[in-house]
């Protein structure tokens, strides 16, 4: 569009194959880009090895490139020769209308000096024989009739084409769905299923390979769910788009914005300042403050993406206090315990993170429309605790570090004292979070819905200018609140179908051994929710976990509350760095000078077992509240 917006100002040129546009050593007067036709550079004689070659070639452009900036920026002759090598057509920008452009769009000239810089390293390494001059073989099967083409072009041969869509990521991945999809609805059809129940199977399993394979956003393919149910004759709009008209919609939104609200405030680096400057300013100490501040926030500022990103300059302004050195044990464990309280306790609170409210939302509407915020904090409070305790033990463990340093008070002070007095907006925001919590812990004496009193904070903050119109559109997750919606309507799709209780009446003869022992039913959900976690990102693999195992663990009598909470602490392994946006997200803002993959795979290791052992200690507490039979 931008680039449709400047052909006004260029002149429409056609060159004949063979033609000189410009030689080596001419004053500079134009910039040209190229609508149709291929352009070669090349140098002359003098700037080439004479007894290799008459000339050197250094690029062949094609459609859409440009050539002639380097003596407009530069204020050189050109430094280089020009030639058409078929019939082109260029558009024309002679250098008053440049440097008008210039001034008009200042944008374009840090873009102009990238291709510059560019330009010129690609030539030198052409010219010192460290790279081959690249032919656009692309643009020349676009080309018809264009002219007579040097020979030096070869011409692809004529299955190119279909040998790049083999290539493609994309097409491979539809092509092995139409496959599977194809091969399974016969067997499908013969289990006894109507038709609108095959097509919800068939759905989901597209849907799982297209997550898994990631040839799709997963956005993308959330969306497609709820849109296909209806144009297949499922269901009505009504019901696949239920989900942007619950409760748990709203109050994700209203909760998106107290995370903008407090990103955009100083109040979280205050808060973990105060908490480092009260805490032993030792190795131990401070890690377990850097731990307890983010387990602390973590239902005031309910993202753990957003907790994670805020906390990482802090993380790593502490290391560097306290003397450690780069990647060694002390700045990992540093970065262990902040992924630790700022990202994996999420799910110890209802709020704690979108997907928590995801996955309540996938649950039965009799079960979910039950779970206040005390009573998610009361049922999952000695699985988060102990989680806490033994992870903060494993990182004291395997990153131990000799005291190099203690953190100086003064430091504390000092940062404190820049930061000054609470500012309007942290007041604004500070009352806004207190009046969002005591509304969430209230609940079962006023009995207003949740989302109501995260919309009610999200107005306060509004009305008080802690957010603008710009940041509810940038800062607010849309992408996420749309696949939320659509995720939700598919759910509770499923769940009309009837498809839930064939599954749970099929499955259950297989898992009868587990009548007697449910703590092991428990453990194989741990390990598969971790399975399933290398294949699907984590909102598709709440959604395919909870709809395929809440129904077959329901008829044994385990509460599907139990469940959420145990695929949702479960659900963030780091054996691969994209498994976990936290991890990831901790890993990119510390630049990599904190830690590196290989150095936190032991502790990733023993997480698994950490979930495993804490698990099977909450055990019998959920059975004291009668949560497992």
């Amino acid at each position: 569009m931008n680039l449709a917006r400047l052909i006004p100002s260029f002149e429409q040129v056609h060159v004949e194959s063979g033609e000189i546009l410009f030689k080596q050593g001419e004053p500079g007067d134009s910039l040209y880009f190229i609508v149709d036709g291929i352009i070669r550079v090349f140098l002359d004689t003098e700037a080439a090895d004479e007894r290799k070659s008459p000339y050197k070639e250094i690029a062949c452009l094609g459609p859409g490139e440009c050539f002639g900036e380097m003596a407009l920026l530069t204020g050189e002759p050109r430094s280089a020769n020009i030639q058409a090598m078929t019939h082109s057509t260029l558009l024309k920008l002679s250098r008053e209308n440049f440097e008008h452009l210039i001034k008009k769009h200042p944008s374009l000239a840090v873009n102009f000096a990238g291709l510059l810089a560019s330009r010129l390293t690609s030539t030198n390494a052409v010219v010192s024989g460290r790279k081959e001059m690249a032919i656009p073989q692309k643009q020349l099967l676009s080309l018809s009739g264009g002219g007579e083409v040097a020979s030096a072009i070869v011409k692809p041969p004529p299955f190119y084409l279909p040998l790049k869509a083999l290539k493609d990521k994309r097409f491979l991945g539809l092509i092995l769905v139409t496959i599977l999809c194809f091969l399974s609805l016969p067997l499908f059809r013969k289990t006894g299923l109507n038709d609108s129940q095959v097509i919800l199977i068939e759905l989901l399993l597209a849907a799982t390979i297209i997550w898994s394979l990631n040839i799709v956003s997963y956005h993308a393919v959330s969306v497609a769910l709820a849109v296909l149910v209806v144009l297949f004759g499922v269901t009505t709009p009504e019901k696949a788009l239920s989900g942007f008209s619950s409760s748990s919609w709203f109050l994700v939104l209203g909760i998106f914005a107290i995370s903008a609200a407090i990103a955009k405030t100083g109040l979280l680096y205050r808060f973990v300042l105060l908490v480092m400057k009260y805490f032993p300013p030792s190795y131990m100490g401070q890690i377990f403050g850097l731990a307890f501040s983010g387990l602390v926030l973590t239902p005031v500022i309910p993202s753990a993406n957003g907790r994670v990103i805020l906390a990482s300059p802090l993380v790593f302004t502490l290391s560097e206090i306290l003397g450690f050195k780069k990647r060694d044990n002390g700045s990992v464990g540093m970065a262990m315990a902040s992924l630790l309280g700022f990202g994996h306790m999420s799910f110890m609170f209802m709020n704690g993170t979108a997907t928590c409210l995801l996955a309540l939302s996938l649950l039965p509407s009799e079960v979910s429309s039950s779970v206040t915020w005390g009573y998610w904090l009361k049922a999952a409070f000695p699985l988060g605790i102990l989680f806490f305790l033994f992870s903060y033990l494993a990182v004291v463990l395997l990153y131990r570090t000799k005291e190099i340093a203690k953190l100086n008070p003064l430091v504390i002070e000092a940062q404190l004292k820049t930061l000054g007095p609470l500012t309007a907006h942290e007041k604004i925001s500070l009352a806004t979070i207190f009046i969002c919590l005591i509304g969430f812990l209230t609940q079962p004496w006023h009995h207003i819905n949740v989302a109501w009193v995260a919309m009610l904070s999200f107005l306060i903050l509004f009305a008080g200018s802690v957010l603008e119109e710009k940041t509810v559109r940038a800062d607010i997750d849309w992408n996420f609140l749309i696949s939320f919606g659509a995720l939700v309507g598919f759910g509770n799709v499923i769940s009309a179908s009837g498809l839930s209780g064939i599954i749970a009446s099929e499955m259950k003869p297989y898992l009868e051994i587990f009548i007697e022992n449910p703590l092991i039913l428990l453990w194989v959900i741990v390990l598969a929710v971790l399975g399933l976690r290398f294949i699907l990102p984590l909102p598709p693999a709440l959604l395919v976990s909870i709809l395929s195992i809440v129904p077959v663990t329901s008829a044994f009598g385990l509460h599907p509350f139990v469940i959420a909470l145990v695929v949702l602490a479960s659900a963030n392994p780091w054996f691969l760095p994209h498994q976990n946006w936290t991890y990831q997200n901790l890993l990119e803002t510390t630049e990599g000078r904190l830690f590196d993959h290989k150095q936190t795979l032991k502790l990733a290791c023993v997480h698994v077992f950490i979930i495993l052992a804490v698990v099977a200690i909450s055990f019998p507490y959920w059975k004291a509240l009668g949560l497992i039979p």
